[in-house]
């Protein structure tokens, strides 16, 4: 019996992800309609609406985490396409990206300590500056709290992603290499996907950075987690 409700939980949230993703299609993938944001509070107020411990939802739908694991992998297929981009700029490209990832856990973690805020929070708030595949997946390798922080690198994602393009255009930034690895560490999941449809191969550009900065994190999160708890 828990095994078949597994299955449906998991078939039911895959549904819900696939008909959100459709929604957003039609819609003309704005970034504020991200299907990972729209399904995920779509499932929270059926959660909420039918009395379901959010306890016993992450028990049945732990398939769907284990997923994550292959789905990172699978990015790798990416260097194919980004490699005649990269071409002779491997080097600027990966210091740019190690420095936004690091600059981007250092200010997070750094201004919340200054407030003082409780360590869950600066927890949250620091993680949040990585894709939440990857902060998941490290998260849950450390028994830390993986609810909040992801939430947050969902909005961290859908926030980049609408403000980070018109911040572009402000400031002059038009190289379109540049504009989608900025999209990819700061803009996570939801940054890739718009540059993806912007430019299909530069799409690749956001898709490595995500990975790269996931790969940054993997290193560096224990690290901080061992300071916060300590």
């Amino acid at each position: 019996m828990t095994l078949l409700s597994s299955a449906g939980t998991c078939l039911a949230v895959l549904t819900v992800f696939a008909l959100m993703r459709r929604l957003s299609a039609r819609l003309g993938h704005p970034a504020w309609a991200n299907p990972v944001l729209a399904a995920a509070l779509t499932v929270i107020g059926v959660l909420a609406a039918t009395g379901v411990p959010i306890a016993t939802f992450q028990r049945l739908a732990a398939p769907l985490g284990w997923a994550l694991g292959p789905a990172i992998v699978a990015l790798a297929a990416v260097a194919d396409v980004v490699r005649p981009l990269l071409a002779g700029r491997a080097r600027p490209a990966l210091i740019a990206i190690l420095g936004g990832t690091i600059f981007g856990l250092g200010i997070a973690w750094g201004m919340a300590r200054l407030l003082g805020l409780d360590p869950l929070l600066i927890t949250a708030l620091a993680t949040k500056t990585i894709s939440s595949p990857f902060l998941i997946t490290i998260l849950g390798r450390l028994n830390a709290p993986v609810a909040l922080p992801a939430a947050l690198s969902v909005a961290t994602g859908v926030i980049a992603a609408m403000l980070a393009p018109p911040l572009f255009n402000r400031l002059g930034l038009r190289d379109r290499d540049a504009r989608a690895l900025a999209l990819g560490v700061s803009g996570h999941l939801v940054g890739s996907e718009y540059a993806i449809r912007q430019d299909p191969q530069r799409g690749g550009l956001a898709i490595m950075a995500l990975v790269t900065a996931g790969l940054t994190a993997a290193v560096l999160l224990p690290l901080v987690w061992q300071m916060l708890a300590g």
